[in-house]
């Protein structure tokens, strides 16, 4: 395992854009040869499937999950997780609001993707170090909740086709850098 990382990644139902980061993440880390531990959560999340259209597109790229069930983020898996990356800024403030202490360990997709281009990736460092950095800086408390140029990642249900690929591009490439990040 990348120094024992666990990354978990959060939507509203978990079942289209955090089952996309999970498995493009798992993908693209274990294209590098690294190991970590993925997982996947939403807000709100009742058992439902992933989506369809999920399931085409990442099953198009050889990434079967037509067995995923969308799994309630609880203060488990934000307790075990060693670093929480959200397709919303506002799935950040709902974590903060509800487990405080796990704010320094939560971005956006894009904004930890924005960090690292500022600050460099882990480059074998233990993970508290580079969260610590990443964190120089970065708005807290009511500035981090009024800030509203946090970037995000468009939901694409019940939107066209178009706005699929998007979404699913956009992810792809944060979560390959992301990968690159950790390695």
């Amino acid at each position: 395992m990348s120094n024992g990382i666990t990354v978990l990644c959060v939507c509203t139902w978990n079942r289209t854009r955090s089952v996309m980061m999970e498995a493009l993440l798992g993908h693209h880390l274990a294209e590098l040869g690294l190991a970590a531990g993925v997982r996947s959560a939403g807000t709100r999340a009742d058992g439902g499937l992933a989506t369809s259209e999920t399931v085409k597109m990442l099953g198009a790229r050889g990434l079967d999950v037509r067995g995923h069930r969308g799994t309630p983020l609880d203060r488990r898996l934000v307790t075990a997780a060693d670093l929480i990356v959200t397709a919303e800024h506002e799935h950040v403030i709902d974590i903060a609001g509800r487990w405080p202490e796990a704010f320094a360990s939560t971005f956006t997709l894009p904004e930890l993707i924005e960090l690292v281009q500022v600050h460099g990736g882990l480059l074998g460092a233990p993970i508290g170090d580079w969260k610590q950095v990443l964190n120089q800086g970065r708005r807290v408390g009511f500035e981090y909740l009024d800030d509203r140029s946090i970037a995000s990642i468009a939901d694409p249900t019940g939107l066209d086709r178009l706005a699929w690929t998007t979404t699913f591009g956009q992810i792809d490439d944060l979560t390959q850098r992301l990968a690159q990040a950790i390695g």
